[in-house]
Order: C-alpha cells, then sequence, then structure tokens
C-alpha cells in the first residue's frame, strides 16, 4: 500500500492531491513514486512560457491520466489472462483477437514508466561496502608502492648500464637474461 510522506509532498507540490485514494490504497510505494514522477514530467511541459493553451490543458489531462490509472498489476493480470486464452484458442483468428485485446487493454491502461529506486541497505550491507572499500583502497595503495619500487629498480639498473654505479650481481643476472631474449 503506497503512502503520501511529507518529503513526496515537497518534492511533487499539489500535483500528490491529484492521486485518488481508492488508487493509492491499491499500489505499493515504487509505483506510487513512478506516478509522480511521470505527471511531474507533464507537468514540467505544460509550464514552458508561451504553451498554447489547448497544450497545456492536454499535458495536465495526461498527467492526472496518469495518476488515476488503474494499478499496474490489475492492469497486467487482466492482460495476462487475454494472452492465456489466446494461448488455449482453437482456431488463429481467435488467438490474434486475444492477443488484439491485451494490447487494448494494456495501451487503455497507461501506466507510468517503472523506475529503478535504489533500495534501503541494511547496517550489514554497509558495513560490506566500507570493508571493500578499504581493502580496495589497500590494493591500491600497494600497487602504487610496487610501481613505485619497481621504478626504483629500474632506475638503478639504468645507472649501473650507463657504468655510472658499481655493478651488482643483480644487475648482472638481469643483463644476462635480457640479452637471452
Amino acid at each position: 500500500m503506497g503512502a503520501i510522506t511529507p518529503e513526496m509532498r515537497q518534492r511533487y507540490g499539489y500535483i500528490v492531491d491529484w492521486l485518488p485514494q481508492d488508487v493509492l490504497s491499491r499500489i505499493d510505494q515504487d509505483e506510487v513514486l513512478d506516478r509522480l514522477d511521470a505527471a511531474q514530467e507533464w507537468m514540467t511541459k505544460a509550464a514552458k512560457p508561451g504553451m498554447p493553451a489547448d497544450l497545456f490543458r492536454g499535458y495536465i489531462a495526461r498527467a492526472q491520466e496518469f495518476l488515476k490509472a488503474r494499478p499496474r498489476a490489475e492492469v497486467e493480470a487482466e492482460a495476462q489472462r487475454w494472452r492465456e486464452k489466446a494461448e488455449k484458442a482453437f482456431t488463429p483468428q481467435h488467438a490474434s483477437a486475444c492477443l488484439s485485446k491485451a494490447i487494448e487493454i494494456r495501451t487503455r491502461n497507461a501506466v507510468a514508466p517503472r523506475v529503478e529506486r535504489p533500495k534501503p541497505k541494511t547496517p550489514e550491507q554497509l558495513r560490506h561496502e566500507m570493508a571493500l572499500k578499504a581493502v580496495r583502497a589497500d590494493l591500491v595503495k600497494a600497487e602504487a608502492a610496487a610501481r613505485e619500487k619497481q621504478r626504483q629498480e629500474d632506475a638503478e639498473y639504468a645507472e649501473q648500464l650507463a657504468g655510472r654505479r658499481p655493478w651488482t650481481v643483480g644487475a648482472e643476472l638481469r643483463y644476462r637474461k635480457e640479452q637471452a631474449q
């Protein structure tokens, strides 16, 4: 069951009052937010300066249509019943008529598009994310330290090859290994 919160009233303003109570009691909170987002989008289109009156009224009617539409679950259930009838149909004409009825039900009952919203995280999930960030930060530091160490070894080896530093056994082994390849 959906509910109107003070935050929603603040964000959507008077649009919230257009949502009928009988529809509100039959839909979940995500669908309430989807409908309000869709209505707000239509109202934003209507609020552009210089908008012709007919277009303005049409946009408002479309926004109200989204808010007053039947619940998404009911529309999908009815369309699903017609698809099942189409599967059980004995003739292709009857199946086609049933499928067209299902499509008609969907188009007649405009539902707001679904928006994926992040779900609230549990304290355990938050702790896991923090630990994961710490491990990733440690890996980045370790990789940076390894790159720095390799850069220093390469610089020392280049100095030894140039003859500016005394030759070491490690440098000799590296030189022979490079020559062998």
